[in-house]
């Protein structure tokens, strides 16, 4: 396994585990701690290809390109990250539509035959 395979390995394991511990530190946000953890998964995991033969994480990217990297246009990383969290928002909008109108069309219950 070379080192780029482990360091994406490594990243893909920290970001289930931040991941899951939004999803259980946060009961009370009830659905949107779904949304969270994908934000999560999605900001995490999202590859970005930075020059012509590397990818990273596009977070990372963007945060290198606007704060470390003079003269480097973050815009990239940063509308691909806006847009993959807005297609994300977009599915949690229609999943928790479906589910209400679920639950309100078998009565306040949804596990009832």
């Amino acid at each position: 396994m070379t080192g780029y395979t482990v360091a994406w390995l490594v990243l893909g394991v920290s970001a289930l585990a931040v991941a899951a511990l939004v999803f259980v530190a946060m009961p009370r946000w009830g659905r949107l701690r779904y949304l969270a953890a994908a934000v999560v998964l999605v900001w995490s995991l999202t590859p970005f290809q930075f020059d012509g033969e590397h990818w990273a994480p596009a977070f990372a990217v963007a945060i290198f390109r606007l704060f470390l990297e003079d003269g480097a246009d973050p815009r990239p990383s940063l509308y691909l990250l806006g847009s993959l969290t807005a297609i994300l928002l977009a599915v949690h909008l229609v999943v928790g539509m479906v589910v209400a109108a679920l639950k309100k069309r078998r009565g306040g219950r949804l596990d009832s035959p």
